[in-house]
């Protein structure tokens, strides 16, 4: 009878984990500051990170969506925070709502077509410049976004394991 394997990890995987988690909060930090600070003056000026990121995703997706499937697209569990962003949106009329049976569907308005038009000058201007400087080694900037979503989703099937482990202890 074999003995039962218990995880070990090698201490300097524990140290390179902890070094990357804490570069993903510096670069989530980093990005929620650039996407406020662009929102500090003109037409829609006081926009949280939040507002914005929502904003986009419906001038990029170009379609209808609910709040539920933004709130997915954004790996967001607060419903609250959405719902109360997308209200704050639809009265600074940045987006449209309508209401299709008990379903609401948002899409992009002018000004927030107007916003994302800026925002992608500024990117053009201040962020790409700086990014062709970075050394990616093997990858690309496509590839580095594949990695990571690939991270993501890791990430987030560890937390329901945990949370299912620790709901059945």
């Amino acid at each position: 009878m074999g003995a039962k394997k218990t995880a070990t990890q090698d201490p300097s995987d524990a140290e390179a984990l902890s070094e990357l988690e804490l570069s993903l909060t510096i670069l989530w930090n980093s990005v929620k500051r650039w996407m406020g600070q662009r929102s500090t003056e003109g037409v829609l000026n006081g926009l949280s990170d939040l507002d914005v990121f929502l904003m986009h995703l419906l001038v990029y997706r170009d379609r209808q969506l609910r709040a539920n499937d933004l709130a997915f697209a954004l790996s967001i569990d607060d419903m609250h925070l959405v719902s109360y962003s997308l209200k704050k949106l639809v009265r600074m009329e940045a987006i449209t709502s309508t209401k299709v049976g008990k379903e609401v569907f948002y899409k992009a308005g002018s000004k927030a077509k107007s916003h994302y038009r800026e925002f992608l000058e500024d990117r053009a201007r201040f962020l790409e410049p700086a990014l062709k400087h970075l050394n990616y080694g093997d990858y690309d900037l496509e590839s580095l976004g594949q990695l990571l979503r690939a991270l993501s989703g890791v990430y987030e099937q560890a937390a329901r394991t945990a949370a299912s482990a620790k709901g059945g202890s």
